[in-house]
Parts: C-alpha cells; sequence; structure tokens
C-alpha cells in the first residue's frame, strides 16, 4: 500500500513539473513576440543593464543620403535648410502618433525654420490600413494638402484603425479639408501611388529601417519615438 502512494507521489511530481515547464516555455515565446512588435512600432523592450550594449549610430554615406532626399511622400522647408530630418513612418503604429502629439510639434516650434522635414513611408505589415493610409496621404498631396491630410490622419489615427473598410473615412477626411472627393477617391482606388508606397519601404529597409518611427538627421539615425530632448541634443550638433 506504501508503495503505490510513493509510485503516486512520485507521478504527480513528474506531471507538474512538465506542465510547469511547459507554461514557462509559453511564457517565454509569448513575451518575445510582444517585444518584436514593440521594436517594430518604435517601443523598447525593458532589458537588464547587463544586456544593453553601446552601439555606434548609424550615419549614411554620400550616396545613401541622396537616395533619401529624392521624391519623397512630401516635404517642407528651404533645401538650404542647416539641418535636414527624414522620417521613416506610417500612419497606423501608436509610437508614430505619440512622436507626432509631443517631440514633432516641438522640433517644429522651436527649428521650423532652419529645417528641411521629409516624410517618407514605411508601412509596418500587421497594420492593415497602413498601407493605404499612406497612398490616401499622397492622393490628398496630390491636391496640395499633403500635411493637412497627415496631421488629420493621426488625429483621427483611433477612429479609421478600428473599421473594417477605411476608405470611406479617408474619403470624408479628404472632402473635410476641402479637396474635390471625386478625384481623391479615384486616385486611391485605382492605386496610383501603391508602388511609390512600397519604393519607400523597400529602400528603408535597404537602409537599415526595421521599424517606426525611424529618422535620419544629417545623415544620423535615431530610431523610436524619442523623447524631445534627444531630437534637439542630434540637431544641435
Amino acid at each position: 500500500m506504501d508503495n503505490k502512494i510513493t509510485y503516486l507521489l512520485v507521478g504527480l511530481l513528474v506531471l507538474a513539473a512538465f506542465m510547469g515547464g511547459s507554461l514557462w516555455t509559453k511564457f517565454l515565446v509569448g513575451d518575445k513576440k510582444q517585444a518584436e512588435v514593440q521594436v517594430a512600432e518604435g517601443g523598447v523592450p525593458q532589458q537588464q543593464p547587463s544586456e544593453i550594449l553601446p552601439e555606434e549610430p548609424v550615419v549614411l554615406g554620400e550616396e545613401d543620403q541622396a537616395a533619401i532626399l529624392k521624391d519623397p511622400a512630401a516635404s517642407k522647408g528651404s533645401e538650404d535648410a542647416p539641418v535636414t530630418i527624414v522620417e521613416f513612418s506610417e500612419y497606423q503604429c501608436p509610437f508614430c502618433k505619440r512622436y507626432i502629439d509631443e517631440s514633432y510639434k516641438n522640433i517644429m516650434s522651436d527649428y521650423g525654420d532652419k529645417v528641411r522635414y521629409i516624410f517618407r513611408d514605411y508601412p509596418l505589415e500587421f497594420h492593415q490600413h497602413a498601407q493605404k493610409a499612406s497612398e490616401a496621404a499622397r492622393c490628398a498631396g496630390d491636391q496640395g494638402k499633403y500635411w493637412e491630410y497627415h496631421d488629420k490622419l493621426f488625429v483621427e489615427q483611433e477612429e479609421w484603425t478600428e473599421v473594417t473598410d477605411s476608405a470611406s473615412l479617408f474619403v470624408g477626411y479628404a472632402t473635410g479639408l476641402g479637396l474635390d472627393g471625386g478625384e481623391f477617391e479615384s486616385c486611391l482606388t485605382d492605386g496610383k501611388f501603391t508602388q511609390a508606397v512600397k519604393d519607400d519601404l523597400l529602400l528603408g529597409q535597404k537602409l537599415g529601417v526595421s521599424g517606426t518611427p525611424s529618422f535620419f538627421i544629417n545623415g544620423k539615425m535615431l530610431v523610436g519615438a524619442q523623447p524631445y530632448e534627444a531630437f534637439k541634443a542630434v540637431i544641435e550638433e
């Protein structure tokens, strides 16, 4: 009788150890996947100090700097400005919205007349509306209101990301800004800028961009929705 009880207890302990190990493995895998999504969207997963290694900032060569200035989605500011900021971003990314709401506004307020600002598209594949949102902004740019539409997409981000079909909302934003709705809708439906958006994505990947938002300030790379002070330090250099 005692032997049977002993065998039963041993069996239960082995089973408990197996189940505990399986749950721990699932936890680690899930945590890794969440970290990958955070990095792609500009988040920074928490790490122990011993895991953080110093990295040399990426600085583009002349050829690559010329490439990121050519045929962007949109640009503003003088070509002779002492500072050029190239942003690789997308409209569905919550970290990109945080950057726009915080750091971007301060940059334009403090350095607007000294900065040439360039926007390039980098729609993340797991954001279902990101590609079309980038195309919609370019269609608005066709009618001279890229930056107004750019701002509108971020202001209304929560609304259009929660629907199945965002196209009707995109058209509504366009007409609300005084654009020709029929012309805008045709541009969006016909995919006039589909390939241009994809080309921006490929360019970003070639230059080492892996998440949004990512920036090149006079060719020096800065990654993530950094606080304003981080941008100020690089600009002041």
